[in-house]
């Protein structure tokens, strides 16, 4: 009886000890590929060189957690939008009976609802965690977007878009908040970069579904091939819903992430202390007169509107052009040659967003990107330049999309010392270039104007002549208070901010 005791004893322990040995051999391996990573990524610039090990993990954790659902989320978000334009293109309209303007009106009925609800939500946003609210919206619009395959009629297009944009409003804004509470000034440009990738990947990515789908799926089960896209995207985007809930985190101030440890909660404080202000849990009731009496809200919100607007021909006005020439282009073409000019969009923001964070410059690539859009609205006003000529046209709008990375990192370093400030004011760009967006392109691009939209292509020239007067004010003014605060600061306190320059790197900027 005592041997049996003692064998069953043995056998026990011996199971404790292989499960931690195996456990120790996964924690091994983890570090392992961690180290590999982070060698990796600091020979390619992505972490510098001269950061300690220790800090380069809690960003790793970091970068994987925010920038993965970030990122997928983002996708997603942009899949769903472009999803409708691909849909009307592939036989929606015809199915329908849409006429005229509809597209038009079904999408400013979106962004109306997206715009009229954003700066509520981010309010709502500071006094609940980011971690559980974002998902929830992403559920949200994921449910949205699944009532558009069972629609009968231009109604239930109507209703269902604007319920998509209620619940999509504040994502953007609600992942870059976190974005720039995490992070120090030298670190964010290269990161929103990465994050705004994601915006044209599911613009392109929707274009190849629904070629696949209008091919592949196309009356399966007695359902269109434009109803299994939005199938498709609401099955995508309700899982990325679902990771959201156990990867993302809230802001440093709130409960510490489950991913890392005590000892890298008190590093992530101990990064970013002096130089980002700590994100507050709800708004003071001076906010809007530091924000108005500033001039942060003006100029970034016009840089905004402005870059909202030199996007627009890239979009729903080329689909529209290839549609009008179905002569000339088949049903897959006309969803997929416009994945061109969002491929052009990720190579240049990607390799923007790592410019800027290296020199600290966010004006140079904003001011180079311009260049090639004005190139490509001149050929689109002048018209009479071949249908090569017009598709070029087309695609060099896409350079126009490493603007918003750029704008959008560099308010965040600008204001990087007043979190409220930088929720409202990042707020108000979004919802303001998107509310303006969304009557103008009703007058500049009517679906019923196609292909040649001269009144839109001449305005869209004039602000992007515009953009290069915003981006040097913004410069300027940058400039100046970067000088201000640096006269202003102790010489101790002008050591906080690495290896971004004093002040984080305000005087670069």
């Amino acid at each position: 009886m005592i041997l049996k005791e003692e064998t069953d004893k043995s056998v026990v322990q011996s199971s404790i000890h292989h499960e931690l040995d195996g456990r120790e051999t996964d924690a091994n391996t983890t570090h392992c590929l961690g180290n590999s990573w982070i060698k990796l990524m600091t020979s390619i610039g992505w972490y510098p060189k001269d950061m300690p090990g220790e800090e380069k993990w809690l960003i790793l954790k970091l970068d994987l957690s925010i920038l993965i659902f970030g990122c997928l989320s983002f996708f997603t978000k942009y899949l769903d939008q472009q999803s409708i334009t691909n849909a009307y293109v592939s036989g929606m309209k015809e199915e329908l009976g849409m006429y005229g303007d509809q597209l038009n009106y079904i999408t400013a009925t979106f962004w109306a609802s997206y715009c009229t609800f954003m700066i509520p939500a981010c309010y709502f946003l500071t006094h609940y965690p980011a971690n559980r609210v974002l998902p929830a919206l992403e559920i949200g619009w994921g449910l949205s977007t699944f009532g558009l395959a069972w629609a009968r009629n231009v109604e239930t297009l109507y209703a269902m878009r604007f319920f998509t944009g209620v619940f999509e409003c504040c994502s953007f804004t609600g992942t870059i908040y976190v974005i720039g509470s995490w992070y120090k000034p030298g670190e964010i440009g290269r990161r929103i970069a990465l994050f705004f990738t994601a915006s044209p990947l599911g613009t392109m990515f929707a274009g190849y579904l629904q070629a696949a789908a209008y091919t592949n799926l196309n009356q399966v089960h007695g359902l269109a091939g434009w109803r299994w896209l939005f199938i498709v995207d609401s099955i995508i985007t309700l899982v990325i819903a679902a990771i959201g809930f156990f990867v993302f985190p809230d802001v440093p101030s709130r409960k510490k992430p489950r991913f890392i440890t005590e000892e890298e909660q008190a590093l992530a404080h101990k990064r970013i202390r002096g130089i980002i202000a700590p994100p507050q849990l709800r708004l003071s009731r001076d906010i809007f007169k530091r924000v108005f009496s500033r001039w942060h809200w003006y100029l970034f919100v016009l840089q905004w509107s402005l870059m909202d607007q030199n996007f627009l021909p890239g979009g729903q006005p080329f689909s529209l052009y290839l549609k009008a020439k179905s002569d000339i282009y088949s049903v897959v073409q006309i969803n997929t040659i416009p994945t061109i000019v969002t491929a052009v969009s990720i190579v240049v923001a990607l390799f923007c967003g790592i410019v800027a964070d290296r020199t600290g410059r966010f004006w140079v690539p904003a001011v180079a990107v311009t260049f090639p859009v004005l190139v490509g609205m001149v050929l689109l006003v002048t018209w009479d330049v071949g249908e090569s000529g017009r598709l070029a046209g087309f695609i060099l709008t896409g350079f126009e999309a490493a603007c918003s990375p750029l704008t959008m990192g560099w308010a965040s370093v600008v204001m990087a010392g007043d979190a409220e400030e930088r929720a409202v004011v990042t707020a108000s760009m979004n919802a303001i270039g998107q509310a303006i967006t969304a009557g103008t392109q009703v007058i500049q691009f009517p679906a019923s104007g196609a292909p040649n939209f001269r009144g839109g292509f001449i305005s869209i020239l004039v602000t992007t002549v515009a953009q290069f007067g915003t981006i040097l004010a913004i410069l300027y003014l940058s400039h100046r208070e970067g000088k201000l605060q640096r006269v202003a600061l102790s010489p101790e306190r002008e050591m906080v901010g690495g290896e971004v320059g004093d002040n984080g790197g305000l005087d670069k900027i």
